[in-house]
């Protein structure tokens, strides 16, 4: 009789068998990522200045918890490259409607703001009634006038 138990049992199979494969995946890209920098280490190919953050000792052995295999993980060195701060899209598109909202005075059109965050960021807004919700909750100056009519009312 097929019951919940079994059920739960023959998925926990098929997370185990996902699982491995994807573990198997990663080690074979990790190994194809670490036999190119040794190659470009060995043939020197690179620009000293660009030499590679991982070197033979940094490479540290660490076994699967799924497999007995042990794979190869590079540690990076003490060098840090900084991430730039890569601003996201609905930012880029809160900010360009604050903006259309903040220069004029007087009540813009939704469709107005729409087709000034689309020139601006290239971005199209899905459902503009959710954005401008959304929109009022992050800045109170912001009100809803009337059906499709918004207003950015400046504190006196």
């Amino acid at each position: 009789m097929f019951t919940e138990r079994v059920a739960l049992k023959i998925r926990l199979e098929q997370l185990q068998d996902s699982e491995e494969r994807i573990f198997q995946e990663f080690r074979r890209e990790r190994q194809f990522i670490l036999k190119r920098l040794s190659e470009l280490d060995a043939n020197g190919l690179e620009n000293p200045q660009h030499q590679s953050l991982y070197t033979p000792e940094m490479v540290e052995i660490v076994s699967s918890p799924f497999t007995n295999e042990s794979i190869q993980t590079p540690q990076p060195a003490a060098k840090r490259i900084l991430k730039t701060k890569k601003v996201g899209k609905s930012r880029q598109m809160h900010e360009a409607a604050f903006k259309i909202l903040r220069d004029r005075l007087k009540p813009v059109k939704g469709t107005e703001i729409q087709e000034y965050i689309l020139n601006e960021t290239g971005f199209k807004v899905a459902n503009m009634t959710t954005f401008m919700k959304t929109i009022q909750r992050k800045d109170q100056q912001v009100r809803k006038l009337d059906r499709g009519l918004y207003i950015f009312e400046k504190e006196s």
